[in-house]
């Protein structure tokens, strides 16, 4: 599982979980940021929620490929945005799972991994992530999360 990021010898290396809420943004400027700093790279990771379609199989396929267009579209318009802001190519990854888990065993299977980066939400209710992670997820993983306020602006 995670062999792209896995595969990686790098150093300060710092997660991201590339998905389409607000708040994506502010967590890959950050990690960008923090990455420029400590002369590091981003991972960028999507996820791809288990289908649970059953007995249409032809639907469940044409779902699964749907999904997994879009969620590379979306994880090389990040990497274009990592790349613009540290000059460096991103790690990236796609895998499918329950993203809690997935991302869990990415860490685990890449030592070089420093951080998770995540940025809170501008509503009142902190997204899924941020409410896992900081709660009862946060035993599980190895490394420091790190938690950015939507409000704050990028350093750069």
């Amino acid at each position: 599982m995670s062999e792209n990021i896995a595969n990686e010898h790098r150093k300060g290396v710092f997660l991201i979980a590339v998905d389409a809420t607000e708040e994506f943004s502010t967590a890959i400027n950050y990690a960008a940021e923090f990455a420029n700093a400590e002369h590091g790279y981003v991972a960028l990771l999507n996820v791809i929620e288990k289908s649970y379609v059953q007995n249409w199989r032809k639907v469940e396929e044409r779902v699964r490929t749907e999904m997994r267009d879009q969620a590379e579209q979306m994880i090389w318009d990040a990497a274009g945005i990592v790349m613009d802001k540290t000059g460096k190519t991103p790690m990236v990854c796609i895998e499918e799972g329950d993203v809690a888990d997935v991302i869990i065993q990415t860490i685990n299977d890449n030592k070089n991994i420093v951080a998770l980066v995540l940025a809170s939400s501008r509503s009142s209710s902190p997204g899924p992530l941020v409410t896992y992670f900081s709660g009862k997820g946060l035993s599980k993983l190895p490394v420091p999360l790190m938690i950015i306020p939507a409000n704050l602006e990028p350093l750069s």
